[in-house]
C-alpha cells in the first residue's frame, strides 16, 4: 500500500505540491463623475495594496454622471462592478463584506468647521456640546456624519453635499463640516473662496468614523485579497509613506501637531457595532 510518501535509498521524498497562481483580478470601482480628484486619496490607497497582494491585479475606475449612494450599492449587487467605497455603517457591514481597513486612520471623524464672517465669532463661546447645540450645522443628506450629529441632539439642516456652500453662504445654516484633511483639496479651497467662506481652526468636532471598501458577500476570495494586500503595505510600511506623502493627509497631522491647544469636542458614533469598534482601532492615528 503506497502512503503519503515513499522512502527510497534511505531518502523521504515528499509528494510534488502543486501550487495553483492567484487568478489576476481587475477590480471596478464606481465613483461620482467629478469626484475622482476628491477620492483620489482612497483609491490610490486600494491601487496601492493591490501591489502588496498576491498575484497580478489592476483597478478600474468608472465615473458615473449623478452617481447616488443608493445607485452605487445596487450596481455592486446587480454585479456591475466589484467593489465600493462607502462610509461606514451598521447596514453597509451587515450586508457586505467590509474590507477592515479605515482609509484615513480615522482622520474622516476629525471634523473642522466652515462658516461666514458673521457667525465666526460666536464659535470662540462653544466649548462643550451643550454649547454647539446653539448652532446649526448643515451637513449632506447621504452623509453618516449627519446621523451622528442628529443622535448627539444637535441642530442640523440636510442638503446635498454639493449645495451646502451656497446654502451657508446664504445663511440656511450657521457653520458646515468637512474632515480636517479634505480642507487642503484644490476643489475645496477653491469653493470657500468662491462663496467668501471662513475655516473655523480653535474648534475640533471628533467622533469614530471612516471610510472603507466593500465587496459583496459571495466574493470572500476577492476580500480576502484585498485585506492581504493592505496587511502586506502596513507591514512593509508603505501605507505610512503613502500617507506622509499625501498634501492633505500631512497637513491634517501637522495641524493637529501644530495645535496642541485645539478644542475638541468628542461625540459617539450610534452606527459602531461591537466589531468594528474593537477590530479597527489598532490602526487608527491615535495609536
Amino acid at each position: 500500500m503506497f502512503s503519503f510518501f515513499r522512502c527510497l535509498c534511505g531518502l523521504v521524498v515528499l509528494p510534488l505540491m502543486l501550487v495553483r497562481p492567484v487568478a489576476a483580478e481587475t477590480l471596478t470601482l464606481p465613483l461620482p463623475a467629478g469626484r475622482e480628484t476628491h477620492f483620489a486619496f482612497e483609491s490610490g490607497l486600494l491601487e496601492l495594496a493591490l501591489q502588496y497582494a498576491p498575484g497580478d491585479h489592476s483597478l478600474e475606475v468608472i465615473s458615473l454622471e449623478g452617481l447616488s449612494q443608493k445607485r452605487m450599492f445596487n450596481m455592486l449587487d446587480d454585479g456591475q462592478v466589484n467593489v465600493l467605497l462607502a462610509g461606514y455603517s451598521r447596514e453597509a457591514e451587515a450586508d457586505l463584506l467590509q474590507i477592515d481597513y479605515p482609509l484615513t486612520k480615522g482622520l474622516q471623524g476629525y471634523r473642522l468647521f466652515i462658516t461666514r464672517e458673521d457667525t465666526f465669532e460666536a464659535l470662540d463661546d462653544v466649548a462643550n456640546q451643550d454649547d454647539l447645540k446653539s448652532v446649526c450645522i448643515g451637513s449632506g443628506n447621504s452623509w453618516v456624519d449627519t446621523l451622528i450629529l442628529e443622535h448627539a441632539g444637535l441642530c442640523v439642516v440636510g442638503g446635498p453635499g454639493h449645495n451646502l456652500y451656497t446654502m451657508l453662504e446664504n445663511g440656511r445654516f450657521d457653520v458646515m463640516h468637512l474632515a480636517l484633511h479634505e480642507l487642503r483639496t484644490k476643489s475645496v479651497m477653491n469653493l470657500i473662496s468662491q462663496h467668501g467662506l471662513m475655516v473655523y481652526q480653535n474648534l475640533l468636532v471628533r467622533y469614530p468614523y471612516d471610510f472603507y471598501f466593500y465587496v459583496r458577500r459571495d466574493s470572500k476570495p476577492l476580500h480576502d485579497l484585498i485585506e492581504q494586500g493592505f496587511q502586506a503595505a502596513t507591514e512593509n510600511g508603505a501605507i505610512d509613506k503613502y500617507f506622509q506623502a499625501h498634501p492633505g493627509i500631512a497637513y491634517a497631522t501637522r495641524f493637529l501637531q501644530d495645535h496642541p491647544d485645539l478644542r475638541i469636542i468628542d461625540l459617539g458614533n450610534p452606527e459602531m457595532t461591537e466589531h468594528n469598534s474593537a477590530d479597527i482601532h489598532r490602526y487608527w492615528l491615535e495609536n
